[in-house]
């Protein structure tokens, strides 16, 4: 079997959107950004640990990069995943199920209270056979 690799990235953007649906805003640009449990190392092994290439997606040698949105609520809660870019053959869906299992997150902090704040995260699928050597 094909071994995987699977890096990310994160991407920060710095404008202010609100949901209808709390009436409470959600910031994309916050005093403290939210940050993964453990820091970027821990969530590196989160995803490493459970992220699984989609079978279909290894069959038509699917390689890029899926980005979501994601929402880190006042008290950590990870939610509203949506997605700005997808790959398709299993991956977007796979990416969905990972956030959704990732434990809650310390919030994001805006004039000294947790707030509800948004957040980017690529997700980069890549096969070993595709690697360029070095």
């Amino acid at each position: 079997m094909k071994k995987l690799f699977i890096t990310f990235s994160f991407v920060l953007s710095i404008v202010f959107s609100s949901i209808a649906q709390t009436n409470e805003p959600v910031y994309e640009q916050v005093d403290i950004m939210p940050e993964y449990q453990g820091g970027t190392n821990e969530m590196v092994n989160f995803i490493g640990k459970n992220l699984k290439y989609p079978e279909q997606a290894v069959k038509a040698n699917v390689i890029g990069k899926v980005i979501v949105k994601i929402i880190i609520e006042k008290d950590g809660g990870v939610n509203s995943v949506s997605f700005l870019k997808g790959i398709g053959f299993g991956c977007d869906e796979e990416v969905e199920r990972i956030v959704k299992l990732m434990p809650k997150w310390k919030a994001g902090i805006k004039d000294g209270k947790n707030v509800r704040t948004f957040f980017i995260l690529p997700v980069m699928f890549a096969l070993e056979n595709t690697k360029k050597s070095k």
